[in-house]
């Protein structure tokens, strides 16, 4: 009987991966390397701390480990001073009905709380009960962590909630902690999405699954 809804941010409500990308390549170029924007797509999810040794491989350049931090710290900051906040087409429309319907909702993503916090106004973010944040998690996904976070928070079961994602490691993430999950195309091609429960073009298409019609009253099918 699913109760609750956990919503991941980049990729499923904020089109901002592009963004994430030009900020990483940014960094790079500036040591003499660069990475790919499928790449920065397929890690997505991943804490940045932990992101960053596969980029530099990538890259092929090298960084001295006390100055991992202070690199992710300049790349978000240059990510916040580039992005142009806008949003998938009816998304908050969406999470209004899912919330209409007797859903609990959960914001649950790997970004950082300032990238949170600049990405959603105080009024979006009051459309969730809960919201936790990559600063908040002590394993990031595909560690179960950041979906338990809200499960236990709401007082349920891994069977009473289901997780909208976009990214191969979120959806692991959402598996390892028990859950359904559905994967929306917006970042990746269904061939990406497999090990998800349900794939869906679009966030409206959330709607019409029939156990989100009502809160508690049906059971995820494949």
């Amino acid at each position: 009987m699913i109760q609750a809804v956990f919503f991941d941010l980049d990729g499923v409500i904020a089109d901002t991966l592009h963004f994430h990308f030009l900020a990483w390549d940014k960094m790079f170029q500036d040591l003499g390397g660069s990475v790919s924007e499928h790449s920065v797509l397929l890690h997505e999810g991943r804490a940045s701390r932990e992101i960053l040794p596969t980029f530099l491989e990538e890259a092929g350049v090298t960084l001295a480990a006390e100055e991992h931090e202070d690199f992710i710290e300049r790349k978000r900051a240059y990510y916040r001073s580039i992005v142009k906040m806008t949003y998938f087409p009816h998304v908050f429309e969406v999470i209004g009905e899912i919330r209409r319907r007797g859903f609990k909702t959960a914001l649950v993503t790997a970004s950082s709380t300032k990238n949170m916090e600049a990405a959603l106004p105080e009024e979006k973010r009051a459309l969730f009960d809960f919201l936790i944040t990559g600063d908040e998690v002590r394993r990031a996904k595909p560690n179960p962590d950041p979906y338990l976070a809200p499960m236990h928070h709401m007082n349920l079961q891994p069977a009473q909630c289901v997780v909208v994602e976009n990214a191969p490691l979120g959806i692991e993430s959402a598996k390892n902690a028990g859950m359904a999950c559905v994967a929306v195309e917006t970042t990746l091609g269904s061939e990406y999405l497999g090990m998800a429960d349900h794939i869906i073009h679009e966030i409206r298409d959330l709607l019409d699954l029939p156990f989100l019609q009502n809160a508690g009253t049906e059971n995820v099918e494949n």
